[in-house]
């Protein structure tokens, strides 16, 4: 037996003793325990909130000593405690994957902001946070086939939907390539040109680097050098434009014209003539009707939360208190 758990035994024991006994009667598994059967545990098991926190951090501290992930430290309890909230994720997943599927890939910097918001949106509409999205580097992400896995202390799987044409993993990827060309060859030009032709060299065989996966942009298409995280602030209000219908802010750069078999000198880089705007008669009218539908798409979400039952309720209530508790990071 190692210190750590050693501690756990001397710490811990009546109230592991407790889940042991209890995932035995349920016929479940207590190591590796899942989220969903720590929710079961404490629904089944009222106590109060000191009592329910210190059975979360005994059965988190065993997990973590024997090196498995803590079950009451993952964003995935969080969307399976709520039923309603569950509803509300797959609803606004299945809203912030059509706005993803219509943004650019192709291009210059438009192409650019498209690729990165578009993994913001996958990742809001999957559960994330704006903090965790922040927070999250791109090591924690892989695919399998069409899908996403999160990893981390996220542990959140993003599948495909073969009825609307959504892959996540081919979404990921295209802001990834973004991410690992800028990374080797930092030069705002070169990348503009590679987006406008979709033409990027094969990577496959380039280290993993970590580094984060919302990364700032100016609206001249400049990706920082070194990378620097996007906060939690500038996610949220990338995700609330697309959200609402109104574009990011970005200038075109200049159209790249070179010649696409390279056995010649490239022609010099050329700026398109000044074309003023023309607004369409209808365009507010137009910006007008598409916020009211926003507003009305989201008017009935207080209604739905207030038509929860009770007991789920205060469940989701008491166990996100718990997990949110300083203490509960402390003792695990």
């Amino acid at each position: 037996m190692t210190p750590r758990q050693g501690n756990t035994v001397n710490g811990y024991t009546y109230q592991w003793s407790l889940f042991v006994d209890w995932c035995t009667a349920a016929d479940v598994e207590a190591l590796p325990a899942s989220p969903i059967t720590l929710v079961q545990f404490l629904d089944e098991n009222p106590a109060g909130d000191a009592v329910q926190l210190r059975r979360v951090s005994a059965i988190n501290r065993a997990h973590l000593d024997v090196g498995l992930p803590a079950p009451g430290l993952v964003t995935s309890i969080r969307i399976a405690l709520d039923s309603a909230r569950s509803d509300s994720t797959i609803r606004r997943a299945e809203q912030y994957q059509l706005i993803a599927a219509g943004l650019p890939t192709v291009g210059s910097t438009a192409a650019l902001f498209g690729r990165r918001d578009a993994v913001l949106l996958v990742l809001s509409g999957a559960g994330l946070s704006c903090r965790a999205i922040a927070g999250l580097d791109r090591n924690d992400i892989t695919t399998d086939g069409h899908t996403v896995w999160i990893g981390g202390r996220h542990r959140v799987h993003i599948a495909s939907n073969d009825a609307s044409g959504f892959e996540p993993a081919t979404i990921w990827g295209q802001w990834h390539t973004v991410l690992q060309f800028s990374e080797h060859y930092p030069s705002t030009t070169l990348l503009a040109e590679h987006l406008q032709r979709n033409t990027f060299p094969d990577m496959t065989g380039l280290p993993q680097r970590r580094g984060p996966v919302a990364v700032p942009i100016d609206r001249w298409g400049h990706l920082p050098l070194p990378v620097t995280a996007m906060t939690a602030a500038e996610v949220g209000a990338v995700i609330a434009r697309h959200r609402t219908g109104v574009s990011p802010l970005h200038t075109p750069r200049r159209t790249i014209v070179r010649p696409f078999d390279g056995t010649g000198p490239s022609d010099p880089i050329s700026a398109p003539e000044s074309v003023p705007a023309e607004l369409d008669s209808g365009y507010y009218r137009s910006g007008v009707e598409a916020r009211r539908r926003a507003y009305t798409a989201l008017a009935d979400v207080p209604d739905m939360v207030d038509d929860v039952e009770d007991r789920i309720e205060q469940l989701l209530e008491r166990t996100l208190r718990l997990l949110n508790s300083p203490a509960t990071s402390g003792s695990t």
